[in-house]
């Protein structure tokens, strides 16, 4: 079976929730679509989890994408591009997951930063004669890397950063999977629920967002080969 979840930020305690819902076994593939850290504190176990984890596959988010900036050597002699990107980091929830980076060993460390420098922006998957594409916050196969009059940097930085809008045109050919925009932004379901808009899916509850009275922000999740949903306990 094929899974796919995204954006759990920190949150042990709704993939803990999600993960015992789907009972992955060891044939099965999860596939989680970034932003596995931030905001909640515990980026860094489950990233460690992750990696080890035969049966897990990582898309690059926006998230590790700012960790991987602030993590890399200073680009000048003064260090302020260095110091720039540790503070877009924080500012976006990245400080609980900065001090525990910076408390884990020194192999670890470089583990994670090897770890993050390769992973992939889009994946291309087939399950039962589908085709399906899983991205972060939207594919590649847009050029130039521009939305309306914003260029971005590289093909890496538009594929964590920008959104999929309404009236984005939709892929032909395969079905867009992604997180990154929260679904509350398509459907006022409450709690939140995923999003099906045709050849697109948006699968961000909100697990980075605290839940009120019961209700609101979960952990979501796809099976590809039948498009069953499963969601965490709203925690």
């Amino acid at each position: 079976m094929i899974y796919v979840t995204s954006d759990i930020h920190g949150n042990i305690e709704r993939y803990r929730s999600l993960m015992s819902k789907i009972y992955l076994k060891p044939d099965d593939t999860l596939y989680i679509l970034g932003d596995v850290i931030d905001r909640h504190p515990g980026g860094i176990e489950l990233l460690l989890e992750i990696m080890d984890a035969k049966n897990t596959k990582m898309l690059l988010g926006n998230h590790e994408y700012m960790m991987r900036n602030a993590l890399r050597p200073p680009a000048n002699a003064s260090g302020y591009d260095h110091v720039e990107n540790v503070k877009i980091w924080h500012h976006n929830g990245g400080e609980v997951t900065h001090d525990a980076f910076i408390n884990a060993p020194l192999d670890t460390k470089d583990r994670i930063i090897q770890y993050l420098e390769n992973l992939p922006i889009n994946i291309d998957l087939e399950v039962n004669g589908h085709k399906f594409k899983l991205v972060h916050a939207t594919s590649v196969t847009r050029y130039p890397y521009c939305y309306d009059r914003y260029f971005y940097n590289n093909k890496t930085e538009f594929a964590v950063w920008q959104r999929w809008y309404r009236g984005d045109s939709k892929p032909r050919n395969y079905t867009m999977i992604f997180g990154h925009t929260p679904t509350n932004h398509f459907q006022n379901n409450n709690p939140m629920e995923i999003f099906h808009g045709g050849r697109i899916i948006g699968i961000d509850c909100g697990s980075g967002f605290p839940a009120k009275d019961k209700r609101g922000p979960r952990l979501a999740c796809l099976r590809l080969d039948d498009m069953a949903e499963f969601y965490s306990e709203i925690l």
